[in-house]
């Protein structure tokens, strides 16, 4: 990993593979907003030393297989930070990349005709996006940073070649697309199921779960990230986040996080 981290810039990617320069392999669009788009390069991924290995799409090779990733025998794998709320991709785009998130929260959204954000799933630690470009079809969603996320952009070409020479790991992709798929089913039981207080408390619940470390602390989307998820007005997910502090069964920490107390959210989830 480079101990130095470089912001680059964001230039439209075409539909052939990218290579070459840091900046010249970062996801780039063609109308990003402000700076917050241009991610930070951190570097040449180490995928060896990895702390989520076991957890992602390379868990099943060797130390060798992994150290010829490393030394580039493959295009060159890098890794990327973005601040919260940038851009990692946009709907439509070719790059010829998917992305594993290596730390941090990512939603993925659609447009409405009426400019309406809609959010598809949430993807966390160990996901990968933009799974849909390995069937040569352009990103079908746009992938939005939720809170600071460091991601790994790895090149279609590594992994077309990885399946080729190593059957094995064409079945590692396989689940992820079948992870994909449940997460889908997921997102449809938590925006159909139940009473608006009910689904509120699914989410928050999944939330949690996102970080295994701090079971009693969750990281709160903001209000209109929660109606977008869940098909429900601002105005309810702020009427039912009020009662949930008033009741101190949501307690804001300085950090960002909330303490919650998982038996009282659940009562209050079935409460009359």
């Amino acid at each position: 990993m480079s101990s130095k981290p470089v912001t680059v810039s964001t230039r439209e990617s075409g539909s052939k593979a990218v290579t070459g320069e840091p900046e010249k392999r970062a996801m780039n669009h063609k109308n990003h907003k402000s700076c917050r788009d241009r991610p930070t390069w951190v570097g040449r991924s180490d995928c060896l030393n990895c702390n989520i290995l076991h957890e992602v799409l390379f868990s099943d090779l060797s130390k060798k297989e992994l150290e010829a990733i490393i030394q580039g025998i493959y295009e060159p794998i890098d890794g990327f930070n973005y601040e919260a709320g940038a851009v990692i991709y946009e709907e439509g785009y070719e790059d010829n990349a998917i992305y594993t998130i290596r730390d941090g929260l990512v939603k993925l959204v659609r447009h409405e005709p009426d400019g309406k954000e809609r959010i598809i799933r949430l993807m966390k630690t160990a996901d990968t996006l933009g799974l849909e470009r390995l069937l040569g079809r352009p990103y079908g969603h746009t992938a939005i940073a939720l809170k600071p996320v460091t991601a790994c952009r790895i090149p279609i070409g590594v992994l077309r070649q990885l399946g080729k020479e190593k059957p094995r790991f064409y079945r590692k992709l396989m689940e992820r697309w079948a992870n994909a798929l449940f997460q889908a089913d997921d997102y449809i039981m938590m925006l159909l199921s139940g009473t608006v207080k009910q689904r509120v408390v699914q989410l928050i619940g999944w939330l949690a779960d996102v970080d295994h470390a701090r079971k009693s602390r969750v990281m709160m989307l903001n209000g209109r990230d929660i109606a977008a998820m869940l098909d429900i007005t601002p105005e309810s997910v702020s009427r039912i986040l009020a009662e949930l502090k008033r009741q101190n069964i949501l307690r804001p920490r300085t950090d960002g996080y909330y303490e919650y107390d998982a038996k009282a959210l659940k009562e209050y989830a079935n409460a009359a």
